[in-house]
């Protein structure tokens, strides 16, 4: 068992290291080092990084060309943004996990539009949000987050040898800070170093060993005590995990809540004879849209049936 969570470890890294453009092999490190047949960096250079490639390219469609390219015609059809961009109280962008949610999202849409094309669609949709000044703020924080995810690393994560992990990992911590700033670094990367550095510290030893896998995930119960709840967590599970746990169960309630509430409304709306089936449906839509969330709404229809 301490295997199997000495390579979900590493997986993580692995995993880590593939999304900000790292390098990752299954088996031995070759002599090629970075750059050789085993680079895992799947981020394609920006035109930045590559201006024959970027003389050679089509003109930028504008933003709303590629608006309407991922969200009509694309694989973006029916979704809205993951993540945010949050301004704090002194009116900058604030520094959070929501943005890097976000660029994550646009980046999806690679392939079907470009890299450029995809900064033009930030820079236009963070300036409609939030103005031209955090905009600016936005679009700062996305250079260095594509720098990051461009960066060739020196350290390369090799899944068979436990004693390539820490070096990269390491290399990855400082580089995000270089980059980023500590402040970005520790909103964007903190609960996924946490995560790696607790089950380094459990498969040396030096943490109370996990639960088994296979086992249920602690769970809420009702009259349970909260606190008493999230320290039994941390213990099993780590900190980070925890809190994301706590965030489900509210989450859960929230949701079981507001379903709880239509159930009501959806009887009070069939018991009113006044009502005939077109105006009961449309008092059900209104409630459903002021209550959910757009893409809860088919859930909620066949939930509760509704016409």
């Amino acid at each position: 068992m301490r295997a199997v969570w000495a390579l979900g470890a590493a997986v993580a890294l692995a995993a880590g290291a593939w999304r900000w453009g790292g390098h990752v092999q299954q088996g031995e490190a070759t002599a090629g080092g970075p750059g050789g047949a085993s680079d895992w960096n799947h981020q394609a250079p920006t035109s930045a990084g590559n201006p024959a490639a970027s003389a050679q390219r089509s003109p930028l469609r504008s933003a709303a060309a590629v608006h309407d390219r991922l969200y009509r015609h694309g694989s973006f059809q029916g979704t809205q943004p993951d993540g945010d961009w949050i301004v704090g109280p002194d009116g900058h962008l604030k520094p959070d996990i929501a943005l890097r949610r976000r660029f994550e999202h646009y980046m999806l849409g690679q392939g079907e539009v470009t890299l450029d094309e995809l900064r033009l669609l930030v820079a236009d949709e963070s300036r409609r949000d939030r103005g031209d000044a955090v905009s600016a703020e936005v679009l700062e924080m996305w250079d260095k987050y594509m720098r990051l995810r461009n960066y060739a690393w020196k350290y390369q994560v090799v899944i068979a040898d436990r004693g390539t992990w820490m070096p990269a990992f390491d290399e990855q911590k400082t580089v995000r800070r270089q980059i980023l700033g500590p402040q970005w670094a520790e909103a964007f990367y903190r609960d996924e170093e946490e995560y790696f550095v607790d089950f380094m510290a459990r498969q040396e030893g030096r943490a109370e060993a996990p639960r088994d896998p296979g086992e249920p995930v602690i769970q809420a119960a009702p009259g349970k005590d909260a606190a008493a709840l999230f320290e039994e967590r941390k213990k099993a599970y780590g900190e980070g995990a925890a809190v994301r746990l706590a965030q489900a169960d509210a989450e859960w309630a929230d949701w079981e809540r507001r379903l709880a509430g239509a159930k009501r409304k959806w009887a009070e709306v069939q018991a009113d004879v006044g009502l005939t089936p077109p105006l009961r449906k449309a008092e059900m839509d209104r409630y459903v849209e002021a209550n959910f969330k757009r893409e809860e709404f088919l859930r909620v229809q066949s939930l509760l049936n509704l016409p």
